[in-house]
């Protein structure tokens, strides 16, 4: 599972961390324990990053982005605390969810489609315009 502190990383001190986006990332954290203890009992299988030593996918910006960071729009999912990006360097954790898709309704989720995240899955508490639970960036 994914801790407050692993989704804000390095960033947990910055002036961008506001009470609104930590309570963002409780909201997400939440709802993305009780999928990943779904596919635990069906044994999927959740590696930790060697960059980051937990979870979260990439080098320093998997989780929350300061508003300061050059990935992705000023207001995006990550940047409200409302992301985070799981290491899934086999795509095990995506293949997981396209076969079990009704639990992103469950869970009230949503997820980038699996082909435009090689080797990471991305989680949203946040629906894209689209509305669709599986969608393309």
């Amino acid at each position: 599972m994914i801790t407050l502190s692993q989704h804000a990383g390095p960033h947990r001190t910055s002036k961008d961390w506001t009470p609104a986006r930590e309570q963002n990332a409780i909201e997400l954290l939440t709802r993305c324990e009780a999928l990943e203890l779904e596919m635990l009992a069906d044994g999927v299988e959740f590696p930790d990053n060697p960059a980051t030593k937990s979870g979260v996918s990439g080098q320093t910006f998997g989780g929350f982005r300061p508003q300061s960071c050059t990935q992705g729009a000023p207001d995006s999912s990550h940047k409200e605390g409302q992301a985070v990006d799981r290491y899934d360097p086999k795509g095990a954790i995506d293949k997981w969810i396209m076969d079990h898709q009704d639990r992103l309704v469950h869970h009230d989720l949503y997820i980038e489609h699996p082909s435009a995240t090689n080797g990471w899955s991305h989680w949203s508490t946040r629906a894209p315009k689209s509305g669709r639970r599986v969608f393309y960036p």
